[in-house]
This record gives structure tokens, sequence and C-alpha cells, in this order.
């Protein structure tokens, strides 16, 4: 999985790529029918061949393409480059990242693949890296809980999170059995259920109040907003009242149990990806209310005026980004070649494709980019103009 740590180490071996550089993008989605029997490999490598870049960098990236991948993956991403100097060939740098996501600012239009060779095209899988949710799962079992991490449609099970954010209290709730307990209250009790059964929900509600602190913890430790209760429904929202404000509010689901306590992760991100799904639709709806409300701005021109003024917080734009925009001097933007010489009179407009400049015209204004797909891009496209704004002020 690829944890914050690797996310720096992408970060860092993508910024030292030195063009020209090969920049491949490939749908290897297998429940795609023309996706069989790797079919789009020979599409990838078609490309890469197209491209005319050195013999050694196409050699070393045509290898690359036929490495093994996993079946989950829906996107390879691959990067190479040559190293050395002109004078001297010493290699080439690869970096291949089989994605279990789609990506944004992609023209998969060709094949369902995307293929460059200049300058790096990194700006769809750092706006990946950068901008995708992490998402926390607690399991509540009967007889304990797990805990996972989901990010870019893969999840891992952390067994010892607890342990380094709060070691005294994940202490006392690693020790907490509540089986042994019940056997020896069950020996104690035998005469008086009721008292037995007072003694039992004093159990749960210790046990659920120090995981409780814990999670809090290591929600922050690990920096995720987001969380899903999975469990039985009783046990699910016991749990969450339980839970401060601050992290009651991350929860976007709860989740039905699973009837396997053992079940491999995999199970897990079956069972709560359809739940981590319709949170992000809701987000995406909400952010055009927000819009709607405030009141935002929309349109092309607007919207792109409002980022160039510094006045907007967050641009929305929709998940398959086909405009062409003119770029004036300064690399201002603009939606017909008129308005770009209103901006800058003295410059020649060139026109590019929105998704080649939009990242980095959003981080130049300190500007949140979020992309909409599903009922939320068609609500953009059909009421919002294709691109839309929320300001801040």
């Amino acid at each position: 999985m690829i944890d914050r740590e690797m996310v720096q180490q992408i970060r860092a071996e993508l910024g030292s790529l030195q063009p020209p550089v090969v920049s491949l993008y490939v749908d290897v989605d297998p429940t795609q029918p023309d996706n069989e029997r790797r079919a789009w490999a020979l599409r990838a490598r078609n490309a890469v061949k197209a491209l005319g870049a050195p013999a050694a960098v196409e050699q070393a990236v045509l290898s690359a393409i036929e490495a093994e991948i996993a079946p989950e993956a829906r996107m390879l991403a691959l990067f190479a480059a040559a190293l050395g100097d002109e004078r001297k060939e010493t290699g080439v740098a690869i970096t291949r990242l089989p994605l279990h996501i789609a990506l944004p600012l992609l023209d998969l239009s060709n094949g369902r693949v995307e293929a460059r060779w200049g300058e790096p095209h990194i700006a769809p899988l750092i706006y990946a890296l950068d901008q995708y949710e992490r998402a926390a799962v607690v399991w509540l079992r009967g007889e304990g809980w797990r805990f996972f991490e989901v990010f870019l449609g893969e999840i891992v099970e952390h067994t010892d999170v607890f342990r380094s954010v709060e070691s005294d209290l994940w202490r006392e709730v690693a020790q907490f059995d509540p089986s042994r307990l019940r056997e020896q209250l069950r020996a104690q009790a035998m005469g008086n259920r009721d008292r037995f059964a007072r003694r039992m929900e004093n159990i749960a509600a210790r046990y659920l109040q120090r995981l409780a602190g814990l999670t809090e913890r290591a929600l922050s430790h690990i920096g995720i907003r987001r969380l899903v209760l999975l469990g039985r429904e009783e046990a699910t929202k016991q749990f969450a009242d339980l839970l401060p404000r601050t992290v009651q509010a991350m929860i976007v689901a709860h989740v039905a149990d699973l009837p396997h306590p053992e079940a491999a992760p995999a199970h897990v991100l079956a069972k709560v990806l359809p739940a981590l799904e319709q949170a992000e639709q809701l987000h995406e709806q909400r952010l055009l209310e927000q819009i709607t409300r405030q009141p935002g701005v929309w349109g092309l021109d607007p919207t792109l005026n409002a980022l160039q003024e510094g006045r907007l917080s967050v641009l929305v734009a929709p998940w398959r980004l086909t405009d062409q925009v003119w770029m004036a001097g300064a690399g201002l933007l603009a939606g017909s070649r008129e308005q770009a010489a209103l901006l800058a009179p003295d410059s020649d407009p060139q026109l590019v494709a929105l998704r080649d400049v939009l990242v980095d015209a959003c981080a130049a204004f300190a500007t949140r980019l979020e992309f909409v797909a599903g009922s939320a891009e068609e609500r953009l496209r059909r009421d919002f103009g294709g691109l839309a704004g929320v300001l801040r002020w």
C-alpha cells in the first residue's frame, strides 16, 4: 500500500526526472473486455514506439510494460528517463506504479492509453497522491476489533497502530479480554442473571471507551478524516456515541458485519468500498450545493477569472476534462482568444489543453482542486457550465 513515506519517495523520484521523459498511463482494468489477455500491453507498446524516444529508453519502457501486474490494478502509470549526460549513457530510471484507481487529468480516448515524450506529465499522479482521502475502518467484532487504512483503492490492516500512539492505553485494551472476563463472571453469577447482564454491559462499555480513545489518537496520528464503522448495528452505534464530536463528524458510514471474524482485508475492502464511494458522491453534491448557496462562481471564463484574481478557495472540475483554453502572457488563462488578448494585450495567446495547466494554475493561487464524477459531473456540466468554484470572499 502507498503510505505517507512512499508518497514522499514517489514525489522525490518524479521531481528528480529531467526531461525528456516518457510518461505513460494505461488502463489495465481486467474487467474491461478489450483488456482480456493483457491486450492493453500491445496498445501500450505501440503507443511507446510511436513516441520516437531513444532506443535505450524505449526498450526499458517496453520491458517494464511486460512485467507482472496485480490483477486488482486498474491503471498503470510509468515514467522513464535516461540517466547520465550526452557523452555517456548510464542507464534508464524507471518509476512503475500499478494503481487500483482511475486518475483524472488524462485523455485515454486513444485505446485507453496516454503516452508522452518530453516534459514529465506527472500531474495526474501527484494529484491523486496529494488529494485523495485516506479512510479508516474500525471493525468491531464480538471478541475484539480490527483497524484498517484504505487509500487509492488499496487496504492494509494495522495490527499495532494504537501501540505507536498511546502505549499505556494500548496495553490496557490489548490485555482486556472480554471472553475471559465473561467466563469468570458467568462462574460467579450463575444464580443472578440480571447482575451478570449488568456486569457484562459494564465490561463492554469500559472496553469501547478505551478503544474510542485509541481511535481518536490513531486517526490524528495517521492524518485520516474519514471513518467507517463495521460491525453489528448496536455495537457501531454505541461505539460512535463514545467518540468525541470531532471524530463523530468523520464517520461516513456504518456497515453491517461480515460473517467471518477473520475475513481477509480484501473482503473488508469489498464490504466498505461501496459506502466510501457513496460518501464521496455525497461530498461532491454538497460541494455543488455550497457553490449554489454562497453563491460561488461558475462557467469557464468567470471561474478562470476568479481563480486568477485569487478569489477561489476551491475549484471544481469535471473528471473528464476535455476543454481547451487560451494561454496568454505570464501563464494567464481564458476561454477565448479575445479574452486572452484582453488579459495580456502584448502576448500571442496559445491554445492548450486545460487539463495540462489547471493543476499548476490552482497551485499558483493556493486553490484546492477537486474533480467530480458520475451524477455530480453531469450536474456540473449541465447547470454550472463545466467549471465552478467556491469563493474566498
